[in-house]
């Protein structure tokens, strides 16, 4: 399946927020957002990734944001993710799985999910790994549907007790399976309290609304321009016509694939390099820091109030292991 990746591309399964804490918990920087630039320049000029100037020192790693407080920790998605797995053996298994029938489940492993929290922001200002660009170009290094292999993967017999209805949507036979099957039951282990449900949703969208906020009015703010036009000097000398990092990103000729040819491998390339010797991320990624504050500042108890929501999942997860 061919999909047009906007600044991060990632899977988001509808599966339960014990497994899935580093989709359902993460900030939503890590949501698409359209570029303003609007694609590529027209005629733009292909390089050859060696006309690049070498030498350029790597971005920084482990980077944070302000919104990152009101999202799970790695250590808190390694948690969830352990437990709900667990759970969800246990159960089935308690309904008559063996072990080879339950796999494979529709998240990665605890270590995974905890490795996707720690990097939720390595795609953030679209690819900035010298080596994932030189491997993958703009496309995620991996475009597994892990949903559609879980369902493909199983029987309906396995399904009804996995997630308490069989590939064509009919509710199991069963009487003893839980609603939404083991996978509904893990979910229901750590979640809030039924009557908190509606004020997990809103701190959520509050979360995404100062996200984006923050965002567009990083893009528009004139030190991220100027490192834009800087970036887009440096993209000129190697070759590359573009006016900023996300039209080289959403440059159409690249999404008719679901991997990358030369030429996109080779603009991807020149732009990590670009991206590091002009210090376009330190740049966009403060400027973006100094919104989140400035909006967090004026949400604040709301979204305290979110951040006690997730430390009780984080606190259910930790007595039930």
């Amino acid at each position: 399946m061919t999909a047009r990746v906007l600044l991060r591309s990632a899977v988001l399964l509808a599966v339960p927020v014990a497994v899935c804490a580093a989709a359902c918990g993460a900030a939503p920087a890590d949501v698409a957002v359209e570029s303003s630039g609007g694609g590529a320049v027209p005629g733009a000029e292909v390089a050859r990734a060696d006309d690049v100037a070498p030498g350029a020192a790597p971005s920084e790693p482990g980077l944070t944001l302000p919104l990152d407080a009101y999202a799970f920790t790695a250590a808190e998605d390694e948690l969830l993710g352990r437990v709900g797995e667990a759970h969800v053996r246990d159960c089935a298994t308690s309904l008559g799985l063996d072990a080879a029938a339950i796999d494979p489940l529709p998240f990665g492993t605890a270590a995974e999910t905890a490795s996707a929290a720690a990097g939720r922001h390595d795609r953030r200002y679209a690819v900035a790994d010298p080596e994932v660009a030189a491997a993958h170009g703009y496309h995620p290094p991996s475009t597994a549907d892990v949903r559609r292999e879980f369902y493909e993967a199983h029987t309906d017999a396995e399904l009804e007790v996995l997630v308490g209805v069989t590939a064509d949507g009919e509710p199991a036979a069963r009487d003893d399976v839980p609603e939404g099957g083991c996978l509904g039951s893990a979910t229901r282990a750590t979640a809030v309290a039924p009557a908190s449900a509606s004020a997990l949703r809103d701190g959520q969208e509050l979360v995404s609304t100062v996200q984006a906020d923050a965002w567009h009015a990083a893009l528009g703010d004139p030190r991220v321009l100027d490192a834009f036009a800087a970036w887009s000097a440096c993209m000129a000398e190697a070759g590359f016509r573009y006016a900023a990092p996300m039209d080289a990103n959403d440059d159409p000729r690249w999404w008719t694939s679901d991997t990358a040819g030369p030429d996109e491998i080779a603009t991807a390339v020149a732009d990590v390099a670009c991206k590091q010797s002009t210090g376009l991320i330190p740049v966009w990624s403060a400027v973006e820091a100094d919104y989140q504050a400035q909006l967090i500042a004026g949400h604040r108890a709301q979204l305290d109030d979110y951040r006690a929501l997730l430390d009780q999942q984080v606190a259910a997860a930790s007595t039930a292991r």
